[in-house]
């Protein structure tokens, strides 16, 4: 599915590798659904992988106990192809689970700098890549338990915990309000890691050990 997205809110989802997409895609479906918004999946693929193989000594192994061969651009962009096919395949299948409207976008650049970028007009950003991969390794079927950073109060934050709790509820999770260091947080327990976008940078996304929704607009 690839419909063109209309006036209606919408649930970013930013990945980089199909390996680990189903996670990610599952969860933000689940969250389009519960909160009517339509699902934008955003596929990143990377500057940095192209130009390490524009290098001249640049080379792949195709299996153990294979010969090294060479390994250029148009290697990575034939892979770059099949990945967003296989994006398309499991946004198709999600989006038909949860009954929501999606299309997939591809851009090129860095995974939690797209993530940072998005766009003024989305709100909710969840932002997969290694991570949520390292969560389909452990064989993490679902959202058990989801930490809401907060790092002061008002309004703001009041509202922030309220979506996190509407989101928790969505994914069939219990969510947990945190207060301490956000390196601390991030060696802790938890599938998923709400955090204001206005507090976080790409760098700091790319540190973290678990998918993040980021809540907020950007710049």
């Amino acid at each position: 599915m690839n419909a063109p997205l209309g006036d209606r809110p919408r649930i970013a989802v930013v990945l980089d590798d199909a390996a680990g997409a189903a996670l990610p895609l599952e969860w933000s479906s689940a969250l389009a659904q519960s909160l009517q918004r339509d699902l934008q999946v955003i596929y990143v693929e990377s500057t940095s992988v192209l130009n390490a193989a524009a290098l001249p000594i640049t080379q792949a192994l195709a299996h153990a106990g294979a010969r090294w061969q060479a390994f250029g651009p148009r290697d990575v962009e034939r892979g770059y192809r099949l990945e967003a096919e296989r994006l398309r395949a499991l946004l198709q299948q999600s989006s038909a689970h949860h009954t929501v409207r999606g299309s997939l976008e591809v851009v090129r650049g860095d995974l939690h700098q797209a993530a940072w970028q998005v766009g003024a007009a989305v709100d909710l950003v969840l932002v997969g890549g290694a991570s949520a991969a390292a969560l389909t390794a452990r064989a993490v079927q679902r959202c058990r338990s989801v930490l809401v950073w907060v790092d002061d109060g008002g309004e703001e934050t009041e509202q922030l915990v309220s979506l996190a709790r509407r989101c928790a509820e969505s994914l069939g999770a219990t969510a947990r309000i945190v207060r301490a260091e956000l390196s601390a947080v991030n060696q802790g327990p938890g599938d998923l890691l709400v955090l204001p976008r206005a507090r976080v940078s790409a760098l700091v996304l790319a540190r973290l050990r678990r998918p993040a929704l980021l809540v907020g607009r950007g710049a």
